[in-house]
């Protein structure tokens, strides 16, 4: 006898993907991005430059074309970033240094070259933040998304710093840069322009941010003091942002009334976690959504849209795998979001993985 067995019905898997896209400030797509199905709001990145017009204005701009969609402040805080490019001046004479035994010989007369670019092999740069570090030995940072490197061989009045052995080309204004050492404080938690915006934001009635580098309490209790109505977005971006999360933000939660969730943020964090060991980057973005479902992941989703309309495969299931690990809260980074071909592009492409994953 033969016996029919009864085919197994699988149930799609449960998504329903939402998109956050960075716009920039005078885009003139920004009402075609709010209508797209798939967009639940998108960020303002206050490092892009603006004109001499109130911050509250472009803000109230951005607020009325959204459709009654989010507008998400992000606000710089810990983040590391270039002020006003680098400078490059003359030492007085030939400098010699020792890095981990080895003797390196600054002569200016010396500079290196790329490609028609000639720099001398040190550099002065200023940044946005007060910082100390331990240089009894030169501190390597990083630029240029990990591309570029050079060493910090001293700090003048906590915000100039000076720079051995690279970066190999001009740095501008707006940059960020990684500096992976245990001994790095960062005087304060908002800068100057994120007091600003906070202000700026309450006036229009945007009460929407998202937080760099938060690693401690104390960041996002400072903005709920600014603005009681604060829903707030937590950008997880280092080993201390990670640390503070597993011991302090279940509690940190449940201690206020606002909305707050995590930001697992992959452009600084795959630099800061992975920059010697690529592969650290997986546990803590798969531990990240378990401790909170609504995280959102932000950053390096379809990045090879910016080369061609026809994605990479690992781009494609970069997203599968992102899904995989329950994350159903996307945002795109800057990098495709400059061009609307491309950010139109991206979120269909989305849409369409979204649909073919929950038909699986």
């Amino acid at each position: 006898m033969f016996f029919s067995r009864k085919k197994e019905v699988k149930k799609p898997i449960e998504s329903s993907m939402g998109v956050i896209s960075t716009i920039p400030p005078y885009a003139p797509y920004i009402e075609d991005v709010a209508n797209h199905p798939i967009i639940t709001g998108i960020r303002f990145n206050t490092v892009m430059p603006i004109t001499k017009e109130p911050l509250e204005n472009i803000l109230s701009s951005i607020k009325r074309k959204m459709n009654g969609k989010t507008v998400w402040v992000d606000l710089k805080c810990r983040q590391i970033r270039i002020s006003h490019g680098a400078f490059y001046k003359s030492p007085v004479g030939i400098s010699m240094y020792e890095i981990n035994g080895e003797k390196i010989v600054l002569d200016p007369s010396n500079p290196k070259t790329t490609s028609e670019l000639k720099t001398p092999p040190w550099a002065e740069i200023k940044i946005d933040h007060k910082i100390k570090l331990d240089l009894k030995k030169p501190v390597k940072a990083w630029f240029g998304d990990g591309h570029d490197c050079a060493y910090i061989v001293q700090i003048v009045d906590g915000d100039t710093l000076i720079m051995l052995d690279g970066p190999r080309k001009v740095v501008g204004g707006g940059e960020s840069i990684n500096i992976i050492d245990p001994s790095l404080e960062i005087e304060g938690f908002f800068t100057d322009l994120d007091y600003k915006y906070i202000e700026a934001c309450k006036k229009v009635g945007i009460h929407t941010y998202m937080l760099s580098y938060v690693e401690k309490d104390s960041d996002l209790e400072e903005l709920i003091k600014l603005d009681p109505l604060a829903d707030i977005r937590l950008k997880i971006e280092s080993q201390k942002g990670i640390d503070w999360v597993n011991k302090s933000y279940e509690k940190i939660c449940s201690k206020y009334r606002n909305s707050i969730h995590l930001m697992p943020a992959r452009g600084d964090m795959y630099n800061e976690l992975g920059m010697y060991r690529p592969e650290k980057i997986i546990k803590p973005l798969a531990r990240l959504i378990k401790q909170d479902p609504s995280a959102i992941v932000a950053s390096r989703i379809l990045t090879s849209l910016v080369e061609s309309p026809r994605p990479q495969c690992a781009d494609i299931t970069d997203v599968v795998c992102l899904l995989g690990m329950g994350y159903r809260n996307f945002m795109l980074g800057d990098d495709i979001c400059f061009n609307k071909d491309s950010l139109m592009l991206a979120l269909d492409m989305l849409k369409a993985i979204d649909n073919e994953y929950s038909s699986i």
